[in-house]
């Protein structure tokens, strides 16, 4: 599963997801864009997105 598509599921912006994760949503639009990948997320910005999205922390690296 990628970021943009547990966000999506979720129903989330990329602005919600920020204000909910408190992940920087210039890092969310790199991620999903692909000019970053979710491994090189700190661990603490993962656990933060994962949480905010539901899901497993695995399943979006």
């Amino acid at each position: 599963m990628t970021l943009k598509g547990a966000r999506l599921a979720a129903g989330l912006t990329q602005h919600q997801l920020a204000e909910k994760s408190g992940v920087n949503v210039r890092q969310i639009q790199r991620v999903e864009s692909g000019t970053s990948s979710a491994g090189n997320l700190t661990a603490k910005n993962l656990l933060a997105l994962a949480d905010a999205l539901g899901v497993d922390p695995h399943d979006l690296v």
